[in-house]
């Protein structure tokens, strides 16, 4: 193939058409990309053409080299055999073209690089999440017992003859555990939250009465008697809400404990209003206010439940704690809280929160349970019960309180199969029954009772006794077929109300 045919083919800015002879020597060249000498050895240009021989030797005419690189520059080469013993070679400049796919490759290669990278993270987290998770669960679980037995010895012991003194530290101990309590719950609240497993409950509720009571409630405890608590609800707040009662007012209680903890003068106002409304959608202002009295700006704080001031740990960190759940719970009503100062050296604590209320609003009349005075219930027949719990505290906290009342004949089953034989062999009129046994859950343990107990078994009360109490434990506990669930921990009073109320009072009378 003549030379001037190709260079009229191949005829570019980036071509160098060379002919050499078989022993390498430049017959021809133009100087398009480079300058070499007529008559000069291709093998002295670079090291790449010392075996040049070897492609005359090929039995195809057309050999065909990539992204050869010579000196600073990379070249596509092809080497074309002539009928003469000659050969053209053609050198195509790849540079910019070569260096683009390597651009390419690498930011593809930094961009696989950096989902594993961020994958592995992601892991990482799950795992430390997962591993938080059931330290927390592990760490309730059994933190839960011992307190339980404490709040509830406690507040026995202040039902007995004691004097002054003896009175003074058992209202301390009783105090500080249901601070415990309360701070274990926040903490497994908190931890659920993160999680974003808990979902809000849709039910209507009385927003009035509901607030009459936290108002009743936090003036009549020991810590506010030296405080004025006062209640404001705007006339035209509705009557009632459809919501999560509980969480609503867990965000105000949780306020007005922040308020007591960092309160230095004699009232606390509590305000509600109506920010606006679209046909059952309202949005309500939540105030919480102390006159005197800083609660530091720790919304703004990155990681605010674990907020901690040198000079008053313990408090800063608890405060940190209560406002991390606050916010968790207003953002799930799709609200805010915000801490605003005042001139006055006070504090203003708010909650903007979007809720449903019915269209045609009126005061509703909620169920009720009558909480029993427990001293007073006498029962001339004993309830015949079981308590199942294979951990001795709780063993111990439960069997004195029902002993103490002088209602209960008790049996204590540690093991689910001798459970499972007394149920089917005697008659009981109730069973208290602990989340676990030996490692058998409780609502496997129920159906295994609903199985294999005699007929009059199958029908009483049976209560559930457990440290797993959110709104899917619950809804779990009353579809296997418990009446209630006690939460752990628990006081006397708490615990025999939930019986009394559970039980069929006039049978035992």
């Amino acid at each position: 193939m003549a030379m001037h045919a190709l260079q009229r083919d191949y005829s570019t800015k980036d071509l160098q058409f060379i002919s050499i002879n078989k022993q390498g020597t430049i017959l021809t060249t133009d100087q398009q990309l480079f300058e070499v000498n007529k008559d000069s050895s291709i093998k002295d240009f670079h090291p790449f053409f010392e075996s040049i021989d070897v492609y005359f030797l090929e039995q195809s005419n057309h050999i065909k080299l990539e992204c050869v690189h010579l000196n600073d520059r990379i070249f596509d080469i092809d080497f074309i055999k002539n009928d003469d013993d000659t050969a053209v070679i053609i050198f195509r400049e790849g540079t910019k073209f070569y260096n683009r796919v390597q651009l390419i490759a690498q930011k593809r290669n930094e961009s696989i690089i950096f989902q594993e990278t961020l994958e592995l993270k992601n892991q990482i987290l799950k795992e430390q999440e997962e591993f938080k998770n059931r330290f927390i669960g592990n760490f309730s679980h059994e933190l839960r017992n011992p307190l339980t037995l404490v709040s509830s010895f406690s507040s026995m012991l202040l039902k007995t003859e004691l004097n002054l003194d003896q009175e003074m530290l058992v209202e301390a101990i009783k105090d500080q555990s249901d601070k415990l309590r309360d701070i274990l719950n926040d903490i497994i609240d908190l931890s659920i939250l993160k999680n974003s497993s808990l979902s809000l409950d849709s039910n209507p509720f009385s927003l009035r009465k509901l607030l009459k009571n936290v108002h009743l409630n936090y003036s009549t405890t020991s810590n506010t008697k030296d405080l004025t608590i006062n209640l404001k609800v705007d006339e035209n707040v509705p009557k009632t809400i459809i919501g999560d009662k509980r969480r609503f007012e867990q965000i105000i209680t949780n306020f007005l404990d922040n308020a007591l903890r960092h309160n230095k003068g004699d009232s606390i106002e509590i305000n509600i209003k109506e920010n606006q409304r679209r046909a059952n959608k309202v949005s309500l202002r939540i105030e919480v206010i102390n006159n005197n009295g800083i609660i530091p700006d720790i919304l703004n704080d990155q990681d605010i439940e674990t907020y901690t001031n040198l000079d008053n740990g313990d408090i800063e960190k608890t405060t940190g704690l209560s406002f991390s759940i606050a916010r968790e719970l207003a953002q799930l009503m799709d609200g805010e809280i915000l801490i605003k100062p005042l001139e006055s050296g006070g504090t203003q604590q708010v909650a903007n929160l979007k809720l449903v209320f019915p269209i045609h609003d009126k005061e509703i009349v909620e169920e009720t349970e009558e909480t029993a005075e427990n001293s007073k219930i006498n029962l001339t027949e004993k309830v015949r019960t079981i308590i199942a719990e294979d951990n001795s505290v709780t063993q111990m906290t439960a069997l004195k309180i029902l002993v103490g009342t002088g209602n209960f004949d008790t049996r204590v089953f540690t093991d689910p199969k001798n459970l499972l034989e007394a149920v089917d062999k005697d008659d009981y009129d109730l069973i208290l029954m602990s989340s676990s046994i030996s490692q058998v859950d409780a609502l496997e343990l129920i159906s295994l009772i609903k199985e294999f107990a005699n007929d009059h078994n199958k029908k009483i009360p049976m209560i559930a006794v457990s440290t797993k109490t959110s709104a899917s434990d619950l809804v779990e506990y009353r579809k296997a077929g418990f009446k209630d669930v006690v939460k752990k921990p628990y006081t006397d009073d708490e615990l025999l109300n939930t019986i009394y109320k559970r039980l069929n009072l006039k049978k035992f009378k």
